[in-house]
C-alpha cells in the first residue's frame, strides 16, 4: 500500500492552493495552516529553490470522532497535502499523506477501515477535482 496519493498538474502552486481551499470547504474540510518551506528556509538563511507548500487540513467532526476513539491518534492529526513544483518537468505535484496509511499503525482497525477510508476518499476526490 502506498503511503501517499499524488497527481500532477500544469497549474501553478498558488492556484492549486486556492482551488484546494475552495474544494475542501465543499466536503467540510478547512485549512488550518500552510507551511511555506521556501519562505521558512529563506528566513533561516537556507536556500531552497523548490516552491513547496504543506497544507494542514482538518474536518472537525472527523477529528472529534477519532480523538474520542483514541486521544493518542491526535499525534497523527491534522491531515496533510503537499503542493510543490517539480524542477525536472515543471509540473506541480499535489500529494496527500493517505489517512489509511497513517492510521494503519494504530491498533484499532475500525479507525483505519471506517473513518480513514471515508476521509481518504473525500480528499482524493478533492485532489482529482483540483488538478
Amino acid at each position: 500500500m502506498a503511503f501517499n496519493y499524488s497527481v500532477k498538474s500544469t497549474k501553478p502552486v498558488s492556484e492549486i492552493v486556492d482551488l484546494l481551499e475552495k474544494n475542501l470547504k465543499k466536503v467540510d474540510f478547512g485549512i488550518l495552516g500552510i507551511l511555506d518551506f521556501q519562505n521558512i528556509f529563506k528566513k533561516k538563511g537556507i536556500e531552497f529553490e523548490r516552491e513547496y507548500k504543506l497544507l494542514e487540513i482538518c474536518n472537525p467532526v472527523a477529528a472529534k470522532t477519532v480523538l474520542n476513539a483514541n486521544p493518542e491518534v491526535g499525534l497523527m492529526l491534522p491531515c496533510t497535502i503537499a503542493v510543490y513544483k517539480d524542477k525536472e518537468d515543471k509540473l506541480t505535484t499535489i500529494s496527500l499523506a493517505k489517512p489509511t496509511s497513517i492510521l494503519s499503525i494504530v491498533s484499532d482497525p475500525s479507525l483505519t477501515q471506517k473513518i480513514g477510508t471515508e476521509i481518504e476518499t473525500k480528499l482524493i476526490d478533492v485532489i482529482d477535482n483540483t488538478k
